[in-house]
């Protein structure tokens, strides 16, 4: 039973560990799949969320295309009021030639008045990067003259002359406070979410600068999606505070794998039992306990098959029939089941006896020793059997018939059969 039993036990935890190793894999591969989803709804709002703020300057530079490139303060103030009526925008600049003529809100960034870019080094190729390419470029994020962490979106401006001509002009610039501009986009839902997050970019100096979210998140466990933004690719990072794989499940399915391995494991003992009861039963006498008919002449097979020499002695019970009609089957299987136990016990644990009839028996022994030592022993087996039936049932006139035959190599398996016979 044991090999079986444990042959199902390894298997059981076997299949359990692959089991396992598959939902975890599964579970880990459509939580990655739920967050590149998530990312990627971000992203875009993120992209769609910059562009609304950048495109704030595209009203400026009507204006002042409009007016030929000239605006007054006034106006200009009343227009970019309007404008910067917006979470996280810090200014917005109007700049003739590069250089900062008006600032909306003045107060608190006096320091930039008279500014201008292509003087900066920091700023210088980010502007000329706008005017190549005639389209709106980033600067930053980086920390403000006035203070603070800021985004710059310059907006290149160019005005026609009456021959048709083209000319550079200026730039209508937006700066915006970070991560401030960015709260419409509720970046911190991503912790209810069960996420740490980290919004970034590698800016110009090579520095991995973080925009929103935590300064350092476990990196091996995050997965990333890009947020294309004008000349510049943000990044944003996510990594899951519970890892990727959910461990109560892991748990739950170890203990119900763990569970079935049990389980396997009684019933493949239960039903390695009952084949071995019905093995038993096939081969056993019900009344007696010996050996019956059909395991004799298996085990016949097998010792004729061997090398090694073997004894077969049959013994009936005498006047068998006359013990039942006069002292009842009940008598009779009393005697039946003594003569029983003192065969096998004489016959010894290794010579196996067995019941071939109502009342006849067999006694294997092996390997043969002398005929003579095998004649004391059967011999044995009579008187005991006699000293205790006559003790018992004194009527019953009981007695052993024997005989027995040696087997060799040169005996047939029916020959031994006949000589059996002939001798008892």
């Amino acid at each position: 039973y044991n090999t079986a039993c444990w042959a199902a036990v390894i298997i059981g935890l076997l299949l359990t560990g692959c089991i396992v190793c598959a939902a975890a894999l599964w579970s880990a591969g459509n939580k990655k799949e739920d967050a590149l989803r998530l990312a990627e709804g971000y992203a875009v709002r993120t992209e769609a969320l910059l562009d609304s703020l950048f495109h704030k300057t595209d009203v400026l530079e009507s204006i002042v295309i409009t007016g030929r490139g000239e605006i007054s303060e006034e106006a200009y103030r009343d227009l970019a009021k309007s404008l910067a009526d917006g979470e996280g925008i810090r200014a917005i600049q109007y700049l003739p030639g590069g250089a900062v003529l008006y600032c909306y809100p003045l107060e608190g960034n006096e320091a930039v008045i008279g500014n201008n870019v292509f003087d900066n080094p920091r700023r210088r190729d980010d502007a000329l990067l706008a005017v190549d390419t005639r389209e709106i470029a980033l600067s930053g994020p980086y920390s403000l003259t006035q203070g603070g962490l800021g985004l710059v979106a310059r907006n290149p401006i160019f005005l026609t002359d009456e021959n048709g001509k083209e000319s550079f002009w200026g730039f209508s610039v937006i700066i915006l406070d970070l991560p401030e501009a960015l709260n419409p986009l509720m970046l911190e839902e991503l912790e209810t979410e069960g996420y740490d997050y980290r919004l970034h970019v590698i800016t110009e100096t090579g520095e991995d600068m973080t925009i929103a979210g935590a300064e350092q998140i476990d990196e091996k466990r995050s997965l990333s999606y890009e947020v294309s933004v004008p000349n510049h690719t943000w990044v944003l990072s996510m990594a899951p505070k519970n890892g990727w794989v959910n461990p109560l499940v892991l748990v739950y399915l170890l203990l119900a794998g763990w569970i079935i391995t049990a389980l396997s494991a009684l019933l493949v003992y239960q039903q390695q039992r009952r084949v071995s009861e019905l093995q038993r039963f096939a081969s056993i006498d019900e009344l007696t306990g010996l050996y019956n008919r059909r395991y004799l002449g298996e085990l016949l097979d097998k010792l004729c098959k061997g090398a090694n020499a073997f004894a077969v002695f049959y013994m009936d019970l005498n006047h068998f029939k006359a013990v039942n009609d006069e002292l009842g089957h009940a008598a009779g299987d009393a005697i039946l089941k003594e003569a029983s136990e003192r065969m096998r016990s004489c016959a010894g644990g290794d010579n196996p006896t067995a019941r071939i009839g109502g009342d006849e028996f067999v006694v294997f022994i092996y390997p043969c020793s002398s005929v003579a030592a095998i004649e004391q022993k059967i011999q044995k087996i009579s008187e005991r059997y006699l000293r205790k039936i006559e003790q018992e049932y004194p009527l019953s006139r009981s007695s052993l018939s024997f005989g027995g035959v040696k087997y060799n190599r040169t005996t047939s398996f029916l020959e031994l059969y006949k000589r059996a016979d002939q001798v008892l």
